[in-house]
């Protein structure tokens, strides 16, 4: 099987299979969020070094913790390469300290089919997918298949119809995780004026008028196209609650305000009751 191996193990979370689980453990005991499974149809969480935004990204895996899909749809942006359309990785699994997790390569062969792949060497060293897939190993609950797909364009009208598309041909217990940070190296107060615009945006579940916004300039997410996406995917879902797990910047970690990276969790559920 081709298997995608590490690129940012030891760097942007531990490379020890034992310290990285001890890590992800403490991360999610400090989310002070109640696990909800069966209601969780999307999610989006930050990509950043786990030093910086693992606890932002635990909320939004806390939130989850237990559901048992068959299969996890993971976007993202590429952060090397600029293309369009979509790239899929349809090898046989994407790899990490915690072990393999197998792609569904015949979803990924269908949507390839339906959107084309462009671009397949995206994967290799990108870090937005592969920061969640530790944190997906350790909160769901028994084995689940993974389809990762990269955009590499700003947010448009595509990005809505993978979403759509992946309405019609996932299973109701699936799930679509979106990466994204939010606002990058602006000062802590200009930080927060611009993801509070950015986080409005996606919490107001109008992907076509993000899609505008992100045009003009009015939001800052560096995975936008995946958020699209992933909006896109709930409202055809009928996910009609959203709300903000967490938001932070890094210099709660880091203790540097003039130059900080935004960080927001996001849980888009159906009403299961």
């Amino acid at each position: 099987m081709r298997i995608r191996k590490p690129a940012v193990a030891g760097r942007f979370y531990p490379a020890h299979s034992g310290t990285l689980k001890t890590t992800i453990d403490k991360h999610l005991s400090g989310a002070p969020v109640l696990p909800s499974p069966d209601s969780v149809v999307a999610a989006i969480a930050p990509h950043a070094g786990y030093p910086y935004s693992g606890l932002t990204a635990a909320h939004t895996f806390k939130r989850l913790q237990g559901k048992s899909p068959r299969r996890v749809v993971l976007l993202g942006c590429s952060h090397q390469f600029q293309f369009e359309g979509i790239s899929i990785f349809d090898g046989g699994g994407y790899e990490t300290p915690l072990g393999v997790v197998s792609v569904d390569e015949a979803m990924a062969h269908h949507l390839v089919s339906r959107f084309g792949n462009m671009c397949p060497e995206s994967h290799q060293g990108e870090h937005a997918l592969e920061v969640q897939l530790p944190f997906l190993q350790v909160a769901l609950a028994g084995d689940f298949k993974l389809i990762p797909i990269l955009f590499g364009s700003r947010p448009d009208s595509l990005h809505r119809e993978v979403g759509v598309e992946l309405a019609q041909c996932l299973e109701p217990d699936d799930l679509v995780l979106a990466s994204t940070d939010l606002s990058h190296f602006l000062t802590e107060e200009r930080a927060h004026a611009v993801d509070q615009r950015s986080l409005d945006q996606v919490l107001a579940r109008d992907e076509e008028c993000l899609v505008r916004s992100a045009a003009k300039g009015k939001c800052a997410l560096c995975g936008g196209s995946a958020v699209v996406a992933a909006m896109a995917f709930a409202n055809a879902s009928k996910a009609t609650q959203w709300q903000l797990l967490d938001y932070r910047t890094s210099a709660w970690a880091s203790g540097e305000t003039k130059r900080v990276v935004g960080y927001g969790a996001i849980s888009m559920e159906r009403d299961v009751a």
